[in-house]
Order: structure tokens, then sequence, then C-alpha cells
């Protein structure tokens, strides 16, 4: 049995505890400093949160492990945990940090075109895991583009600057929650659409309308932190490589501006109004959630938003509500989030709500 030092966190909390982390025959098991039980995580469900270079710890998570981490530095660890989690190694870029990211990315474009004859949706998640940031990056933009010229051709952003740094400390404050590779760019576009939807790699949009119909700053944290969450589960990037296989590859390796060539407008339309699976949306949840217990941010209002929305359209998916027909409530996800939120404080100060509610102008 092999043992390594690391730190672990539960997820509950920021706390990263010194932790004696050995690998069983058919599990990962995380010990406290008095031999507590922390963790027991099988390998199938092991996944790392970044690719490993060479001087850089690994950061572990389980798919069924909520949002406890581990991170452990010893250079050995992942090759020694690579002979039991066998879909971890790809991810070990250590043994050279000018490995050619196209050797990697030959074997994965060849799975891909397997995967179209025996079933891409089951190489999607595999695929988008090991996708270069980069590509990825420019199939957000694309998408983006895409999408607004389809919801809101014309519509300019909202860049009223305090309303603009009210925002971005909004984000930052979330996004230095979680340990990620993106960088989240949160776009305010004026429309009454009440909407707002997550494109691959970090880029948000979030509609004036949604602005409009919220009455606190904590509702559109709770709207952001779950969109946040959709980026970090690759959920986006996920849905259009099992929708749409090598095209939404390609225009991310070509850097296609146009979106994605003739599928351009059916992509965008995906991302737009994308309602995404019950696993998916749970998963968005739990991530969204614990963003806001880590920022102490009182997590009642994406709740609250949800009820009020649902109460004024009666379910009317007609209307400009779409963020309620795109990500569809249900009573048993709103009791979960419930119950795990823990944050107490605001989202913001009142002046920063009132500056946020007319980003998109001076006087409204």
């Amino acid at each position: 049995m092999d043992q390594f030092r690391g730190f672990f966190s539960d997820g509950r909390t920021a706390e990263m505890r010194p932790a004696a982390v050995r690998l069983g025959g058919s599990t990962l098991s995380v010990r406290g400093e008095k031999g507590e039980a922390l963790a027991d995580w099988s390998y199938r469900d092991l996944r790392l949160i970044e690719e490993v270079y060479a001087g850089q710890p690994v950061r572990l998570r389980s798919k069924r492990g909520g949002d406890a981490r581990l991170v452990v530095r010893d250079a050995q660890f992942l090759d020694a945990l690579g002979h039991h989690a066998r879909h971890l190694r790809i991810h070990n870029l250590q043994k050279s940090r000018a490995l050619p990211r196209a050797l990697m990315w030959g074997g994965a474009t060849i799975a891909t075109l397997v995967g179209l004859y025996f079933g891409l949706p089951i190489l999607a998640e595999p695929v988008a895991a090991v996708m270069p940031l980069s590509w990825e990056e420019r199939m957000g933009q694309s998408v983006r583009g895409q999408a607004l010229a389809l919801l809101a051709r014309n519509a300019k952003e909202c860049t009223a600057p305090e309303g603009r740094a009210a925002l971005d400390r909004l984000v930052q404050r979330l996004a230095s929650t979680v340990e990620t590779r993106y960088t989240f760019r949160v776009m305010v576009v004026d429309h009454s659409l009440v909407n707002a939807f997550a494109a691959p790699a970090g880029y948000i949009v979030v509609f004036r309308g949604l602005i409009d119909k919220s009455t606190s700053g904590e509702e559109v944290a709770g709207v952001l932190a779950h969109e946040m969450g959709h980026v970090i589960e690759r959920h986006g990037t996920e849905s259009l490589i099992r929708q749409f296989g090598m095209n939404a590859i390609l225009s991310a390796i070509l850097g296609d501006a146009s979106g994605i060539g003739s599928t351009a407008a059916d992509i965008g339309t995906q991302l737009a109004t994308l309602s995404y699976g019950r696993a998916a949306e749970r998963e968005a949840d739990r991530v969204g959630v614990a963003m806001l217990n880590k920022a102490d941010i009182r997590g009642a209002g994406l709740v609250a938003f949800f009820q009020r929305i649902g109460k004024q359209t009666g379910g009317d998916d007609r209307s400009l509500f779409r963020y309620l027909s795109t990500h569809p409530p249900t009573g048993e996800r709103a009791d979960d989030i419930a119950a795990r939120a823990i944050g107490k404080g605001n989202a913001m100060t009142p002046a920063e709500w009132q500056a946020l509610r007319v980003i998109c102008s001076v006087k409204r």
C-alpha cells in the first residue's frame, strides 16, 4: 500500500487539513493526523481539478465526494495513482515541461472520430476534460457571439462604471472560493429577456431583464454561482460535443470566428436555450451553493428568484422568462439548496446593488 502526505478540505470550509493518503486495492483513503477517517474514494470516481505539470501539486476531487478536495505535492503521487486510476494518466504532464499537447490531442481527436461511430455521448466528458483551454476559450467566444446574435441582436453591453465595478467584485468574490482553470467573464446585455447563460470557458451572459426582476444582490449572486457551476463542471462544452461532435472541436481548433461553420446558429441556440439534464442541474446547484457558502453569501436568493418568477409567469414558457424554462426548478431541488445553504452575509452593499440595477443606464 502506497502512502503519501497531503492536505484535505471537506468542502464545507476553506480549511486544508494535513492528511495521510493511502492507495489501497480499490479505494484512495484519506486519514487525519490522529488517524480519523476523512474520506474513502473509489478510484473510478476520481477527477483531477486541473492537468498536472512538472512542479505542480496534484489536486483531486471525487464525483461522489461533494465539494471535498485533496492536494498532494509529492512528485511521485500521480504516477502511483495512475496504476489504480488509469483514466487520470492522460493528465500527467510532469515528465516534461515541454511535452507537446499535440501528441495528447492526436489521441483525443482519434477517440472523437471513433466516437462519431461508436457513441460520442459516452466520450463527451473525457474529451471535454482534456480539451486545451485555448480551444475551449475560442469555442466559448464563438458560442457567446452566436447566442447574442440570435437572442438579442444589436443589444448593447452595459458598462456603467459603478455597476461594472460592483459586478466585478461579486464575480471575484465567488471565483475566489474555487480552484479552476477558468477566468469568469460576465457580461450584462441591455435586453429585457429574463435570462442568463454560460458558454464554455467561463463566458457568462446576464440579460438586464434578469437583474430587473431580481429583488436583491443575493438573487443575482445565486444565479451567477449556478451558472459558474455549469462552467466549472464543463456542462456546456460536454453538451456541444455530444450534440455536434467534430464540428464543435474543429471550430475551437481553427478559431472559426463565424461560429463553428454551418452549425454555428444551431449551437448558439442550443447554448442559449439549453435545458440541462437533472444530474447537471443538481451538480451546478451543488457547486454554486458551495461557492455561496464559502463566500458567506446567503443562499436563499436562487430559490427565492425561482419561486417568485414562477408565480409571476404561471409556468408560461412563451413569456420572456426564458431562465425559468431553461433551468426548470423543482421543489426537491429548492429544498436541497435551502438545506445546503449556510451563508449568512449579503452579496453586495446597498450602494453596490443600486449601481448594478442601473448598470445599463445612468438613470432609469
